[in-house]
């Protein structure tokens, strides 16, 4: 008989190297002797070149916590980053390209060398695993690395420990992408609500304008692939068709045709409309209040205003929606 669990710890640490084991699985499934070849950025896939960003954040947050010996932040930076970020964004990313001959290369490439630099992180926190994994990867890609090849080891104990890479790092294209995560997550949001099945491609249209446009247009690929979409389009003069499910992020709007009840969208804007009125009453209690606005450093009372700002637009957008469901 098993033991009781007493920590919910256990089971996120169970649930974690089952996750390790299967992203290595893939790995292994799509590494056969893989070969080292010098790469520059220009070669890379803008998520190639996004997860090295991420990794390269995360060597650097978990050597700083280990170096403050807190374990603890360490091995939850490493976990999020390859959880989040490796699994769920970049391994979904890189599977329609495993068919190319020359952009699965790439990939294949750079899923060794995030993998290797994962291993090394999580060995001091997992061994039994990381070492198992680590004489698999040994046997399907013997060299790994980008533009020079990583030192090689025969045991993951006796791997040195990842590099430093701040030339990896890239905020503009991590900007970027987490425009295109909450997009996705609002379709998805849209998808779960309105249960439409995940094999059905569906059309999104998305009123942006300036900046955040300009980056959904440039991320067209990955927010179709993500969302499963059959067409996006981006447009800062787009008008909601008659029964588009809404989602409201910033100043953009999410429109997804044909999905829509309207009984139910409008309880929903309805409760959203609530819940904007509450963050707007706390804000401007928050900015009439003279003892904040005077004793306050500037940036934060300038802050606060921007946040009231950004609510009242979001109520005034579903404000909008409610009145041309109930037209």
């Amino acid at each position: 008989p098993s033991a009781k669990i007493i920590s919910d710890r256990f089971e996120i640490g169970k649930n974690f190297c089952n996750k390790l084991w299967n992203a290595a699985r893939f790995a292994m499934m799509n590494l056969d002797q893989q070969s080292f070849r010098s790469l520059k950025p220009a070669q890379l896939a803008p998520e190639d070149r996004w997860i090295l960003s991420r990794l390269a954040k995360a060597v650097a947050a978990v050597s700083e916590h280990l170096g403050q010996y807190n374990p603890s932040a360490a091995i939850n930076d490493a976990r999020d980053f390859f959880w989040s970020d490796f699994c769920d964004w970049y391994l979904e990313l890189i599977k329609p390209r495993m068919k190319d001959p020359e952009s699965g290369a790439v990939a294949r490439q750079v899923l060794a060398t995030v993998l290797d630099n994962s291993l090394r992180l999580f060995h001091p926190f997992i061994p039994f695993i990381t070492e198992a994994i680590w004489e698999l990867l040994n046997e399907r890609a013997p060299q790994r690395g980008i533009e020079t090849a990583l030192p090689q080891a025969g045991l993951a104990m006796l791997a040195s420990w990842p590099a430093p890479h701040p030339d990896w790092e890239d905020d503009a294209l991590e900007d970027e992408f987490r425009l295109m995560q909450e997009v996705v997550r609002r379709i998805r949001d849209i998808r779960n609500k309105y249960t439409v099945p995940l094999n059905k491609e569906i059309d999104a249209l998305v009123k942006a304008a300036g900046k955040d446009a300009e980056t959904l247009r440039h991320m067209t690929y990955h927010i179709k692939l993500s969302s499963k979409l059959a067409t996006l389009t981006v447009d800062a003069a787009a008008e909601k068709p008659e029964l588009a499910a809404v989602q409201v992020l910033g100043d953009m709007e999410i429109y997804v045709d044909g999905v829509l009840d309207v009984e139910t969208e409008l309880a929903r804007l309805d409760s959203q409309r609530e819940n904007l009125l509450k963050r707007i009453e706390g804000a401007q209690k928050k900015l009439s209040n003279e003892n904040f606005v005077s004793r306050a450093p500037a940036d934060i009372v300038a802050k606060e205003r921007e946040r009231l700002a950004e609510l009242e637009n979001q109520l005034a957008l579903v404000d909008e929606n409610i009145a041309q469901l109930r037209a």
